[in-house]
C-alpha cells in the first residue's frame, strides 16, 4: 500500500493479523515518529465502525503504563484505521510457543503487570472481555502490557442484550457463554486462563477442537495444572466456574505478588482458619480442583499463609509454633538447623577466601550490608557483606561465613536458543539422588533464560532445597547459577536468593 492513511500514515511493515484485522508497523508523516496502525478488516462496515469505536473509545478512558496508547481513529472508504502507540515486543503467546511455559513466579509477575492494568480499566467503568496470551506484549523494554480492547464493553455504552462477539473460546468465561451478566470477574477468570496457559503451555480447557473445549468449559474442572508450582491453588480460584465465588482483583493481586516474590502457598484442601499456619507447599503440584462446597478454604488458605508486608511475602511454616515472622535482606538470619558443610553446599572442594568490594563502576541502589564484587573469572555481582569464594575448575562458589547458603556461577558455553529445553535435558539425565521437582519454566530476561528448582537428597539426614537458573549473554555464552540452602531453610533464605540471581541477570 504506497496510498498515506488518513493522509498522514504510512504503512511499512505488517506486524500481525487476527480474525479482526491486521496491525502495521507505519511512520506519522506529521510527527515524524512510528505507530502502529490497526486496520479493521471484517466484512460488516457496520461493524467495523462500532468496533474501531469502541476499542477506541475503551482506551480513551485509560491512563495506564500498561495499556497501549491509542492516538487516532481513521475512516476511509470501505475500511477503518486504528493509531497507536507502537511497541516492540512479543506477545506471550508467541513466548509460550517459541520458548515453551513461563516458570510460575514469571508468570505471577506478567500476571500481576496485567492485573493493574485490567483494574485501571474496571475502575474507568472498560471492561475488557478478551484476555488472552496473544493480547499480552512482553516489551524488549521490560514493560508489560494490555492490548486489543476490541471487544470491550464500557458501563454506560447505549443498547442492550449480549454482545455477539464473546471473545476467545478457550479463554472466555463461562457466564459469557451461557449468556448471562459478565461482569469484572468475567475478566479474572480469563486472566486466569491466560495464566495457566503460561505455565502449562496450553490453555485449561484445551480439547480435539473448539466444540469439544466449550462443553468442557461449561461442564468439567480445569485440568489439574502439572507445571504452576505455587501459583496453581491461585489459577484453581480463579476458574471457579462460579463468578461471586472467584476472588477479587484487590486479593488476586496480592497474591500474585506474593508469588512473584518467592512466596509458597499451602495446600487449600487444608483447614486455614483458626488453625495454626499450613505447611509450605513442595515439589510437584497436586493440588485438586477446588469443587464448589469447598471455594472457602481455596480462599481462606490462601489468605492466611501469604503473609504480605513491604519488603516481601513468605510462607508460614507448619512446624513453627507461632506464626512465622517475614523475612527481610537484613533480618533474614539462616534458620536453626543443623548447618551443612559448605563446601558440600558449593561442591568446590577448594579453600574459602573473602572476597573485596569493588570501588569503582559500582551500580546504584545495592541493597543495605552489600557489596558489589568484580570476579576475576570475568562477571560481577551484588553479594551480602561476609560471604566467601570458592572455585574448582570453571564453577566459582560464594557462601555465607555459617556455610548454610551458597550460590554458585559457571560460565559456559552453552547453546541458549532454548534455554528451558536446557534444563529438560538435564532433569531427563537423572542422577540426582531423592530428587523431587518443584517447578520448571522459562524466565523474562533479555537474552532468554530458564529456571530449575527442585529438592534432593544427598544422604538420609539431609534434604536440601536448589535452584538453578540460565542466564544468557549471547549466542555464544551463558552463566548457570545454583542457589543451595537446607530445605528447612529455603523460606527465610527467599530475599537473599531473589537479590542475588535478580541483580546477577540485570546486570551489564
Amino acid at each position: 500500500m504506497n496510498d498515506l492513511v488518513g493522509g498522514r500514515y504510512r504503512l511499512l511493515e505488517l506486524v500481525g493479523s487476527g480474525g479482526m484485522g491486521r496491525v502495521w508497523r507505519a511512520e506519522d508523516q506529521l510527527l515524524q515518529r512510528v505507530v502502529a496502525v490497526k486496520e479493521i478488516t471484517v466484512a460488516s462496515t457496520a461493524l467495523a465502525a462500532t468496533q474501531t469505536m469502541r476499542e477506541a473509545r475503551a482506551a480513551a478512558r485509560l491512563d495506564h503504563p500498561g495499556v497501549i496508547t491509542v492516538y487516532d481513529v481513521v475512516w476511509q472508504q470501505d475500511r477503518s484505521w486504528l493509531v497507536m502507540e507502537y511497541v516492540e515486543a512479543r506477545s506471550l503467546q508467541q513466548v509460550i510457543g517459541g520458548e515453551g511455559p513461563l516458570a510460575p513466579e514469571a508468570a505471577a509477575r506478567v500476571g500481576a503487570r496485567v492485573l493493574s492494568a485490567l483494574r485501571s480499566a474496571h475502575a474507568a467503568g472498560v471492561l475488557h472481555r478478551d484476555v488472552k496470551p496473544g493480547n499480552i506484549l512482553l516489551a524488549a523494554d521490560g514493560r508489560i502490557m494490555l492490548t486489543d480492547f476490541g471487544l470491550a464493553t464500557i458501563s454506560d455504552r447505549s443498547g442492550g442484550g449480549p454482545d455477539p462477539q464473546l471473545g476467545t473460546p478457550y479463554y472466555v468465561a463461562p457466564e459469557r457463554l451461557r449468556a448471562e451478566d459478565a461482569g469484572v470477574p468475567a475478566d479474572l477468570w480469563s486472566l486466569g486462563a491466560t495464566l495457566y496457559a503460561a505455565v502449562e503451555g496450553r490453555a485449561p480447557f484445551a480439547r480435539e477442537d473448539v466444540q469439544a473445549s466449550l462443553r468442557a468449559l461449561l461442564a468439567d474442572d480445569p485440568d489439574p495444572p502439572l507445571r504452576a508450582g505455587p501459583l496453581a491453588p491461585v489459577l484453581l480460584a480463579l476458574l471457579d466456574k462460579e463468578p461471586d465465588r472467584r476472588p477479587d482483583a484487590e486479593q488476586t493481586s496480592a497474591w500474585l505478588a506474593a508469588i512473584a516474590a518467592g512466596a509458597r502457598i499451602a495446600d487449600p484442601r487444608l483447614p486455614a482458619v483458626g488453625t495454626a499456619p499450613v505447611p509450605v507447599a513442595r515439589g510437584r503440584a497436586t493440588v485438586s480442583p477446588p469443587r464448589r462446597h469447598r471455594r472457602g478454604l481455596v480462599v481462606a488458605a490462601l489468605s492466611t499463609t501469604l503473609l504480605v508486608t513491604g519488603g516481601g511475602a513468605y510462607a508460614a511454616r507448619a512446624r513453627h509454633a507461632e506464626p512465622a515472622r517475614p523475612a527481610t535482606l537484613e533480618s533474614a538470619a539462616p534458620a536453626a538447623t543443623p548447618p551443612v558443610p559448605a563446601g558440600d553446599l558449593c561442591g568446590t572442594g577448594g579453600a574459602r577466601q573473602p572476597v573485596a568490594a569493588a570501588t569503582t563502576r559500582v551500580p546504584a541502589g545495592l541493597p543495605a550490608r552489600w557489596i558489589w564484587f568484580r570476579d576475576p573469572a570475568g562477571f560481577a555481582l551484588a553479594l551480602p557483606t561476609g560471604w566467601q569464594r570458592s572455585t574448582s575448575g570453571n564453577e566459582v562458589c560464594f557462601s555465607d561465613p555459617a556455610g548454610l547458603r551458597a550460590f554458585t556461577v559457571n560460565q559456559s558455553p552453552v547453546r541458549t536458543q532454548q534455554p528451558l529445553a536446557y534444563w529438560q535435558a538435564r532433569e531427563k539425565d537423572g542422577g540426582i539422588p531423592g530428587y523431587r521437582r518443584v517447578s520448571m519454566g522459562v524466565l523474562l530476561l533479555k537474552r532468554g533464560g530458564a529456571d530449575w528448582e527442585y529438592t534432593w537428597r544427598p544422604d538420609s539426614d539431609t534434604t536440601l532445597h536448589v535452584r538453578r537458573v540460565l542466564v544468557a549473554t549471547t549466542d555464544e555464552r551463558s552463566f548457570l547459577l545454583r542457589w543451595s540452602v537446607a530445605d528447612a531453610g529455603w523460606t527465610p533464605a527467599l530475599p537473599v536468593q531473589k537479590q542475588l540471581v535478580d541483580l546477577f541477570a540485570s546486570a551489564p
